[in-house]
């Protein structure tokens, strides 16, 4: 149930942030147009849009689920935002996999040494068979 109502509120601060960029955009003023807007006003105002939009996703709603998690995020990149217990637990995959290989490099190396001691024993005895034989 929880989950349900977290996630209705972040749809809803997701609309707002929409809101806000597009209210942001329509009343910005434009005295000067900057070299990013390439003399455009409709760009520069779409550009002003995305720069509120983003922002309020990058920063608000990690803050936003921090209060209603009490937790916050170790790292926010496009990816989206990494908390620590997911940190934890790919690290704990990491290792069992690591662990897991080191195993299997063992139980190789032992098949190695063994076929390695077979095959001298088998130059042994052909080079015996053949001293005899010849």
């Amino acid at each position: 149930m929880a989950g349900r109502t977290e996630r209705t509120l972040v749809r809803i601060l997701i609309g707002a942030a929409l809101c806000v960029a597009v209210l942001t955009a329509a009343l910005t003023p434009i005295s000067a147009l900057p070299a990013v807007a390439l003399g455009q006003q409709r760009l520069f105002r779409l550009e002003v849009a995305l720069l509120v939009f983003y922002g309020i996703l990058l920063l608000v709603t990690p803050a936003f689920l921090g209060l209603t998690r009490g937790r916050l995020p170790i790292d926010i990149s496009t990816r989206g935002e990494k908390f620590a217990e997911d940190a934890d637990r790919s690290t704990q995959r990491a290792e069992a996999v690591v662990e897991e290989l080191e195993q299997t490099t063992s139980v190789l190396i032992e098949g190695l040494e063994a076929a390695n001691f077979e095959i001298e024993q088998l130059k042994k005895a052909s080079t015996a068979t053949v001293s005899s034989g010849g």
